[in-house]
């Protein structure tokens, strides 16, 4: 590392909250605070927060670091978010929210939109131009035109739409900016041109003006403000830094600083991510895609949309859900693998379009008297890692990986599990120190960069420090090859149901052939 040591306060703005982190340039994370806030449902398919939430999360967590650490606050030397990606907060003509809630990026209000865009835009088209595998009707272009349909009173007093982190900046420093991290999750931004695209904004009949050009996660973008630097409590004119999208940052904070490097983030939903100079695109499995906050890099992922939620249901279903997760997990360890002929399909709530697209259910098959709880249980283990592993080896055929993967997340926490997640993909995985902390490290990078503190964000290579790693046995994972072709054959059965039935049961179509 380059030059004395500066800390940063980093902050990551999530879904369920803000957490607040100081990191040092030396590597080590000072004092960490999380503070929440709540997510609306003022309807069907409809998820909004407050901005206003947004920023007293940002005030209170900050105020318990300064409390539990004022030395360390007071040496802050630059401000850094990541932030929830597919922000759509439209400002007026002096920069305020002209709403009190927004749309977050789980918001689906954009759906019929979408398919109205693609009946004179294709589809494959808009997705090679921009990475976009989330459901179309997620990103902020749809929404805008959602928006325009439904509240043209809203839609023509918005003069610029900003996202999550950048909400903040604005509070911070008075002025609109974002990265291109954040602007790859738009809906219009071309990977390819590295900014918007107009040929998209003009299909949807978005102004192409209302988005702030992007600059690099690592600039600065502005400084503190007086007033915002007192409620903050770090010293006026302290530079803020335009941060990244949090799936960006999660990457650089979880080590890939280097094309070919993967994770696994392991959760409520889990993913795996590569970095590559290139985009990811495939039109079947649609990974989805960001541009790094690593210059020249982007991060493709594909992801199951319920692993730890799976679990979560599971241990319900069968009356466990007062047990430590670890005594659940445990006990299932007694199962052998296969599960004697169980097998879970972790589909509960969807699926992406490599796992037979979002009508699709999950379900077991392979159930027998004999079948116990434990056995029920590995089966969903299992199931869950065997998503991973199709997810991984797709992206393996599209690009170079190494021959190692990180896993992060809460569901990375139990030995047995991880051993299966091995196994069943067939790769050494390494289990870091940096943990749930990943995002606000890869920010932090961000910042240090721009500092000059770091000399580049493979730095943050060296804070990821394996804690342990989890060798797969050949023997194993043989049995998983095996396993996974029945995983796949019970997959295909499942989309083609959920295709018949979507269809009114009428449909004679076969999904395979």
């Amino acid at each position: 590392m380059t030059g004395s040591a500066k800390s940063v306060l980093a902050l990551d703005l999530g879904t369920g909250g803000c957490k607040a982190s100081v990191w040092h340039s030396t590597g080590v994370r000072g004092e960490t605070s999380v503070v929440s806030y709540e997510t609306l449902h003022p309807g069907d398919g409809l998820n909004e927060q407050r901005p206003a939430d947004w920023w007293a999360a940002v005030l209170r967590s900050s105020k318990l670091l300064r409390d539990a650490d004022p030395a360390a606050f007071e040496r802050i030397e630059g401000v850094v978010l990541s932030g929830q990606s597919l922000g759509c907060l439209p400002l007026d003509q002096n920069d305020e929210p002209l709403e009190e809630t927004t749309p977050i990026w789980s918001d689906s209000r954009g759906h019929d939109d979408a398919q109205r865009f693609f009946e004179h835009f294709p589809e494959d088209r808009w997705y090679l131009e921009t990475g976009n595998g989330f459901s179309p009707g997620l990103y902020p272009v749809f929404t805008l035109m959602h928006m325009a349909r439904t509240r043209p009173e809203i839609s023509a007093r918005t003069r610029t739409v900003i996202g999550s982190k950048d909400y903040i900046n604005l509070r911070l420093t008075g002025v609109v900016a974002t990265d291109h991290s954040y602007a790859s999750g738009s809906g219009c931004y071309s990977l390819a041109a590295g900014g918007y695209d107009a040929a998209i904004c003009d299909a949807a009949g978005i102004d192409i003006s209302l988005f702030p050009a992007p600059v690099e996660a690592s600039e600065v973008v502005g400084t503190v403000l007086p007033t915002a630097a007192a409620e903050l409590g770090v010293a006026p004119g302290t530079p803020v830094f335009s941060g990244g999208v949090d799936n960006s940052c999660m990457a650089l904070g979880s080590g890939l600083a280097q094309a070919g490097r993967s994770y696994a983030s392991l959760g409520s939903s889990s993913w795996v991510t590569v970095a590559s100079a290139q985009p990811v695109l495939d039109v079947d499995s649609r990974p989805f895609v960001f541009r790094h906050v690593v210059p020249g890099l982007h991060v493709s992922a594909l992801s199951t949309f319920s692993s730890g939620t799976s679990f979560d249901w599971v241990k319900g279903i069968l009356g466990h859900a007062g047990l430590d997760t670890p005594a659940v997990l445990d006990g299932a360890m007694n199962s052998p693998a296969g599960a004697r002929g169980a097998l879970f399909l972790p589909t509960l709530a969807g699926g992406t379009p490599l796992e037979g697209g979002s009508q699709v259910r999950g379900g077991f098959v392979g159930l027998g008297l004999s079948t116990t709880q434990e056995d029920v249980v590995r089966a969903v283990m299992e199931g869950i890692a065997l998503a991973l592993r199709r997810s991984r080896r797709r992206l393996g055929e599209l690009t170079p990986l190494d021959d190692r993967m990180i896993i992060t997340g809460g569901g990375s926490r139990h030995a047995g599990w991880n051993q299966i997640y091995a196994e069943a993909m067939g790769v050494r995985l390494v289990r870091t120190t940096v943990g749930q902390d990943a995002a606000t490290l890869g920010a932090a990078a961000a910042a240090f960069v721009g500092l000059g503190a770091w000399p580049d964000h493979r730095q943050a290579e060296a804070v990821v420090s394996a804690q342990d790693e989890i060798v797969p046995d050949p023997a194993a994972t043989a049995t998983y090859d095996r396993l996974a072709e029945d995983f796949e054959a019970a997959s295909r059965l499942a989309a083609r149901y959920a295709h018949h039935k979507h269809n009114g049961g009428h449909d004679a179509d076969r999904s395979d052939r």
